[in-house]
């Protein structure tokens, strides 16, 4: 049943998915002025080398790395770097104009431009899907003809192109005079771009990919020589990387079908040693975006080794703020334990029902008075019982319940020998007093959730926050295991919906808005994965960003289980 994975083990020390080569480069049609002088835009691919694209641009290495300094790390694809425009420089006759702080700054988003601007000197425009020369002649409160004095590569008849940038005269400024003609004409079906270096970025809204090959790392704590051992010695194997690896797979393949293709590698890291050589491989320095699952007393290490890399990277299973803190780029993919507290907090909230919350003996209050101190700021009156474990005076608990009305019941306690004899008692006084309740439960139940007496849990209506939950009666659910099953020979575990979730979302993420997505995924709505959803968001300024979303699941007494 389970072979593939034991064959995939003995070769994932470190896989490439698909192979590394040279591509034949297109030069760029995309110039853009800076400080006079005019450069080529080029947007590296994957296979591209400084070797080559000094051939194809006809410049040295050392103008093509004066003008990227970036360059002494490495060439990366997904890059834009700037190559000296050299048949400009070989031709130029005029000196060239050294563009003004103010000529060099971007107009920012408005209903209008500047006034003061407008009428005293030139602006640069960056043009948007939809837009004419006529509407931006109106925007600025000029006309047409006002537009093209000042840009000669174009006529009445152009077509303007979503991203390029016009420069937008005063509307009585005279005509660019013929010796300033060589300076702002381009080349033939090219546009020159008259911005400051800032202002080359991307937007968030837009679909950025282009079909380019994107850089996926992979850095899983697999082991495969130690399940290699075991094997040989007929021992009990964990697999559980294996599967979220196959699972990730299996979301490559769906994005595969959307004509969305990547290079994936896979690092198989457990120690201080082969985290240091796959943080040393050329292979992780191509990365566009890493999912990773880090030993805790690595995470240090690998935050400051990663902390001047600028690549984003999904911590795929931890629920520590702590680690998401260490590093502007870190991405946590489930909701830390104190967010999925608070959405309890508004859900209880929310309800016009007797509250009750049940404790044992607390060691540290801050938390226990956090909790009630919520409640009560939204206007709430909370009865606590202290819960005697195994005691035989627990017979009071009763009296604090509302034998005509709807009871809400919180347990707060991650001990599992106390959960079980609460819900006992409460599944007891459920069905000999018919009291109307709903239990809610702890996330850290989730660890020992299925070892819960099932008639227990539906009898009081027992509600738990989780992270993730596998929800089988969905038709996507339904499809993933048909196709997992097919491939592997088994059915899927939790570890291989979370890596189809993480590979679905943030491939698409970073598809969809380039490398720059962690800036863009907070605008997005929440997202519903097969077991998992997403909403993240940035929670202090030198953090990265977190997933602040989690279920809420209700075992119900017609023995279902429901998601909100």
């Amino acid at each position: 049943m389970k072979a593939l994975k034991y064959i995939l083990a003995t070769v994932l020390l470190l896989f490439v998915f698909s192979s590394f080569s040279q591509v034949e480069i297109t030069k760029s049609t995309e110039k853009t002025r800076i400080e006079g002088k005019i450069y080529y835009i080029h947007h590296v691919k994957q296979g591209e080398t400084i070797y080559s694209l000094c051939k194809v641009y006809n410049v040295t290495q050392k103008e093509l790395t004066t003008a990227n300094p970036q360059l002494s790390q490495g060439l990366k694809a997904g890059q834009t770097i700037k190559i000296p425009f050299k048949d400009e420089l070989k031709t130029e006759t005029a000196k060239p104009k050294v563009a003004t702080k103010q000529e060099n700054k971007e107009i920012k988003k408005s209903e209008k431009p500047d006034t003061e601007q407008t009428a005293n000197s030139a602006v640069k425009h960056r043009i948007k899907s939809g837009e004419t020369l006529e509407s931006i002649a109106k925007k600025y409160e000029c006309t047409v003809e006002d537009i093209l004095k000042c840009n000669l590569f174009l006529d009445k008849n152009s077509k303007l192109k979503k991203g390029q940038y016009l420069t937008v005269c005063p509307a009585k400024s005279e005509p660019l005079q013929p010796e300033n003609v060589a300076e702002n004409a381009p080349d033939v079906d090219s546009t020159v771009l008259q911005i400051n270096e800032q202002n080359i970025d991307i937007e968030c809204g837009e679909n950025l990919y282009s079909g380019d090959m994107m850089n996926i790392v992979l850095m899983l704590p697999l082991k495969a020589a130690e399940i290699n051992s075991n094997l040989e010695k007929n021992q009990r194997i964990a697999y559980e990387f294996i599967e979220f690896y196959e699972g990730f797979l299996l979301a490559a393949d769906s994005l595969n079908s959307k004509n969305i293709s990547i290079n994936l590698t896979v690092f198989d890291v457990y120690d201080a040693q082969t985290l240091k050589d796959a943080l040393n491989s050329p292979l992780f320095n191509e990365a566009q975006l890493v999912i990773c699952h880090i030993p805790k007393n690595l995470m240090d290490t690998f935050a400051k080794s990663t902390s001047g890399r600028k690549v984003p990277a999904v911590l795929s299973f931890s629920h520590d703020k702590e680690d998401v803190a260490k590093n502007e780029y870190f991405i946590q993919a489930f909701a830390p334990i104190s967010f999925q507290i608070e959405k309890l907090n508004k859900i209880l909230c929310g309800v016009d029902e007797n509250i009750v919350v049940i404790h044992d003996e607390i060691t540290d209050t801050t938390d226990f008075v956090k909790f009630i101190k919520r409640l009560e700021d939204c206007g709430k009156t909370v009865k606590t019982y202290h819960y005697q474990l195994h005691g035989s005076h627990n017979e009071n608990l009763q009296e604090m319940f509302n034998i005509n009305g709807k009871n809400s019941i919180t347990v707060l306690s991650s001990n599992k020998v106390f959960v079980t004899d609460v819900l006992s008692k409460l599944n007891e006084l459920s069905i000999s007093r018919k009291y109307d309740m709903t239990v809610y439960g702890q996330p850290q139940w989730k660890s020992f959730e299925e070892t819960l007496n099932f008639d227990h849990i539906h009898n009081v209506n027992l509600s738990i926050i989780q992270s993730s939950f596998v929800d089988y009666k969905r038709d996507e659910v339904k499809n993933f295991i048909s196709k997992y099953r097919y491939y592997y020979k088994g059915d899927p575990s939790r570890f291989s919906f979370h890596g189809y979730d993480l590979g679905i979302y943030f491939i698409d993420m970073l598809a969809k808005y380039g490398t720059n997505f962690m800036n863009c995924i907070t605008n997005e709505e929440a997202a519903t994965l097969l077991q998992t959803r997403f909403k993240f968001d940035r929670i202090s300024p030198q953090g990265g960003l977190v997933n602040t979303e989690s279920l809420l699941l209700r075992y119900t007494k017609e023995f279902n289980t429901a998601v909100e």
